[in-house]
């Protein structure tokens, strides 16, 4: 009996499949049949999108757009900002091949031209089969655009079929982006273990580092997590280990302790460096700070010292707080990295400090480099101090 059933299971899956790809060759018959000129059709969208313009945005941060371009839609029309489903599709055709797709959600249909054919509601599996055959089959641009309406049907998981065209390297590098990026997209938490899976068992760096990003734009932040631990895996390549640790600097919820703590963890200067501009990136939550105590570190190599201050001046350390270190050190090569650091600042204390410098440091290698990142800057001081110095 069991048997039997399993059998009749398999030939239940194999006749849903045959269907399916029925349904998505008798569409791409109507559609390749118009020859020449736009053909329309409407499938079901997810209930928490809507679409205005050219625009696709989530019903809960309309500022969020899924896809945006600001011009004006030419093939449908809107009255509210939030317009709910169906997904509008339209493919233009030359010769009987799609060479173009594009994807609206809500809104009504323009009046048709000569040229449009509507082919009317199709069910979304029917849609979605279809797209995914243009997206494994053609090439060129159209076969990228075939990817993102397939995330916006309703009622369908695309995860795995976007985790297999992802995998599948006889497709360009292109259709392969479009599908790890878009898998990212859906609100799917199957998608975050599928990313994980493209992130250890691709064959190449390219489609690891989209994966790497992907995992960081899912929306459950459950990507953080696999990233952190990526970031940590001596066994990894340092690049995409790098680029790892780039995205988590990206994301600031939580991440700059935990990046503030990998600084000891990694080994090499080359990961180091990634953790300092990560931290640099994320302001107003004490990282400056942590680099200027970075910076001051006598066991820690001159180079990752002098990128940590740089990287605190551009992210608004106090000039008083970069002063004081100068006054403190006795390394040349420290002082010398200061007084640039400085000269990249724009407020009146960081001019002031350089005009004390170029006037009253001992060193008078320090005093020519004050001396010449002064004449660098257009503070209307600067003109009568330097006149005066060279005149003394």
């Amino acid at each position: 009996m069991l048997k039997c059933l399993m059998i009749i299971g398999v030939a239940s899956l194999a006749s849903i499949a045959s269907a399916a790809e029925t349904g998505a060759q008798d569409l791409a018959r109507r559609v390749s049949a118009v020859r020449d000129g736009k053909v329309r059709m409407t499938f079901a969208a997810r209930e928490d999108l809507c679409g205005y313009g050219n625009g696709i945005s989530t019903k809960s941060d309309t500022h969020s757009r899924t896809t945006w371009d600001s011009k004006r839609s030419e093939d449908v029309e809107y009255d509210e900002e939030c317009s709910e489903g169906p997904v509008r599709l339209v493919a233009t055709v030359r010769d009987g091949s799609i060479e173009r797709l594009k994807a609206y959600v809500g809104g009504r249909w323009r009046p048709a031209a000569s040229g449009v054919t509507d082919l009317g509601m199709v069910s979304t599996r029917q849609a979605t089969d279809f797209l995914m055959r243009i997206a494994s089959t053609q090439s060129g641009k159209v076969a990228e655009e075939a990817i993102f309406p397939v995330t916006i049907a309703d009622s369908v998981s695309m995860a795995q079929p976007l985790y297999q065209l992802a995998r599948n390297e006889s497709r360009p590098d292109g259709v392969r982006d479009q599908a790890v990026f878009w898998l990212s997209q859906l609100p799917d938490e199957r998608a975050v273990e599928l990313l994980e899976e493209i992130l250890r068992t691709a064959r190449t760096h390219k489609i690891q580092e989209k994966a790497i990003f992907a995992l960081s734009q899912h929306r459950s932040g459950r990507g953080m997590a696999t990233l952190r631990e990526y970031a940590e895996r001596e066994s990894a390549p340092e690049s995409l280990r790098g680029t790892a640790i780039f995205w988590l600097g990206q994301k600031r919820h939580g991440n700059h302790e935990y990046l503030r703590g990998l600084y000891s963890r990694v080994r090499s200067d080359e990961l180091k460096d990634k953790v300092i501009f990560a931290l640099s990136q994320q302001r107003g939550v004490g990282n400056d700070e942590w680099l200027m105590e970075l910076a001051a570190r006598s066991s820690e190599p001159v180079e990752m010292r002098k990128k940590a201050l740089f990287w605190a001046g551009q992210t608004g350390a106090p000039v008083s707080r970069l002063a004081n270190v100068y006054s403190r050190t006795r390394e040349p090569e420290i002082k010398e990295h200061l007084i640039f650091v400085l000269s990249q600042r724009r407020e009146t204390a960081s001019i002031d400090k350089l005009m004390d410098i170029a006037r009253n440091d001992p060193d008078r290698e320090m005093r020519k480099k004050a001396m010449f990142w002064l004449g660098q800057s257009r503070d209307a001081r600067v003109a009568a101090f330097l006149a005066d110095m060279i005149n003394r």
